[in-house]
């Protein structure tokens, strides 16, 4: 499954990722506990910017400032990964802070037919 995952973070097919996400547990779980630590060490949002598409750019120079080669190369070879954990992270809090006014939308619609 995760090797599932991996290829649509590769093809950046982010609805692909979070529907393996959403039907298998561990696969969530991991992915959480990867945005997790990305988003520990070079903060919540580092790449959700659009200067973050692509590995080469002002956010990548900003996120590797005091990396070495090697650990540059890394970051830039898992930037794909990285980004797309947090485009995931970032969708899930839009939808858990929608839920609530969703639901108060529904209770005053049911209301609205119900007159």
């Amino acid at each position: 499954m995760l090797e599932r995952v991996r290829d649509a973070i590769d093809r950046h097919d982010d609805p692909a990722v979070l529907e393996y996400a959403r039907a298998d547990k561990m696969v969530k779980a991991e992915l959480e506990g990867f945005a997790k630590a990305v988003s520990e060490r070079f903060g919540e949002r580092s790449f959700l910017s659009l200067a973050a598409k692509e590995a080469n750019g002002e956010a990548f120079h900003r996120v590797t400032d005091g990396m070495n080669a090697i650990q540059k190369y890394e970051v830039q070879q898992a930037w794909n990964t990285m980004l797309t954990v947090q485009r995931l992270s970032a969708h899930e809090r839009t939808a858990s802070a929608l839920k609530p006014s969703d639901a108060v939308r529904q209770t005053k619609a049911q209301r609205t037919t119900l007159r």
